[in-house]
């Protein structure tokens, strides 16, 4: 039976989808508010009416401690069994947030650059991954114009937005990944449902004899999503923010990655992305890559029991809703948050209402906001995920 778990802190609820395989792993799903105040099925909406005095300023918390590396029992090792459904989290409570005004601006990218592709499904571009038995191949190669990115091209996904174990087959939805920043702009227009019928089908359609199709031939493959929220990594080893793919199997394989001392922009989606949800990242600990970004199991804290999770996407109103917490699954496999680094929510320009208190940060193993906290970014406002 797979679950389905609204984690955006502060702002969302939670809900149950239909079965799926065993090879298919826990869903993520963040809904944003509607129109009108009107919530979503199942949504928590954030209080946001109360107004900090305008003689109020920010004050980027302190960091008052050293990072503490994990113990041997966090190192990374490759998964070598299959993956455990966990329990689903409890929504977090809503808060009463403070605006918070900033003029200055860290993030990676000052605008999204537009995709220079054709358009038109390539034919391989020349690429040597996986093609199994059956499979339709990949189309496209490393470093393309439509900003489309492989996943383990070597495993039997072959570059697809799936699980390694997974192929794309003729009569079937096979997504792809994006380049940080932006998202994939193809889905089953008929695909209406958060969950059951249609939640796993994104990307492009192979028919019965393995031809891809475009499902909106006038949009491109990756669009620019929101640019208003980086990561910026203050350690000196590099960090994997590890996007879950959805519509599609959910798992949190589509990395963006951090360098030492680097930023990477984050996917944070419009309001007309498909059914209005929004991104959900799994956060690795200090020194990993887009290698950790797997499903991983309980004995690691690796990708599915990663420390954190992050939350991001547009909402009807138009406000964006940025949001942190420690994944309760890291802690109930007997991971201590302790170990870890920290994370705060940082303005870089604009309007950005915190919650009561006037931070959003979860550092030495406790939130600001039990069970994690929610940012609103009004306007043009951008904000950074600070690791430190």
């Amino acid at each position: 039976m797979k679950l389905v778990v609204a984690a955006l802190a502060g702002l969302v609820g939670s809900a149950v989808g239909a079965g799926m395989g065993i090879d298919e792993p826990l869903a993520i799903v963040v809904k944003l508010p509607a129109v009108g105040g009107a919530p979503l099925s199942k949504h928590v909406e954030p209080v946001s009416s109360a107004v900090a005095p305008s003689s109020s300023l920010y004050v980027a918390p302190a960091s008052t401690s050293e990072h503490v590396a994990p113990t041997s029992t966090s190192e990374y090792v490759a998964p070598t069994s299959e993956y455990v459904a966990p329990t689903p989290s409890p929504a977090p409570a809503t808060t009463t947030p403070p605006i918070i005004s900033s003029s200055s601006s860290s993030l990676s990218s000052s605008a999204p650059a537009p995709s220079s592709g054709t358009g038109d499904i390539p034919d391989g571009q020349g690429n040597t991954f996986a093609v199994p038995a059956g499979a339709v191949r990949f189309p496209w190669n490393y470093n393309n114009a439509d900003k489309v990115v492989p996943i383990t091209p070597q495993s039997s996904n072959g570059g697809w937005a799936m699980s390694p174990n997974q192929q794309c087959m003729p009569n079937s939805w096979c997504p792809y990944a994006c380049a940080p920043g932006y998202y994939s702009a193809q889905w089953d227009p008929a695909a209406l449902l958060y969950n059951g019928v249609g939640s796993m089908n994104g990307g492009l359609y192979a028919d019965a004899s393995g031809k891809l199709t475009k499902p909106y031939p006038s949009k491109p493959f990756c669009s620019p999503g929101m640019f208003n929220a980086a990561i910026k990594n203050t350690l000196g080893q590099s960090v994997s923010a590890c996007q879950t793919v959805y519509p599609g199997n959910e798992a949190m394989i589509i990395p963006s990655v951090a360098s030492a001392g680097g930023s990477v922009d984050l996917n944070v989606v419009p309001h007309t992305y498909w059914l209005g949800t929004s991104s959900q990242f799994y956060v690795n600990l200090a020194g990993s890559t887009g290698d950790q970004c797997i499903w991983g199991n309980a004995d690691k804290p690796v990708g599915n029991w990663a420390p954190f999770i992050f939350g991001g996407g547009q909402g009807a109103d138009g406000n964006t809703y940025i949001s942190v917490q420690y994944n309760l699954l890291y802690t109930a496999a007997g991971f201590k948050t302790t170990d870890t680094y920290n994370v705060k929510i940082q303005c870089e320009s604009g309007q950005c209402n915190f919650p009561t208190g006037g931070q959003c940060q979860c550092a030495q193993g406790v939130c600001s906001v039990d069970n994690g906290c929610t940012v609103t970014l009004t306007g043009d406002a951008k904000a950074s995920f600070v690791i430190y």
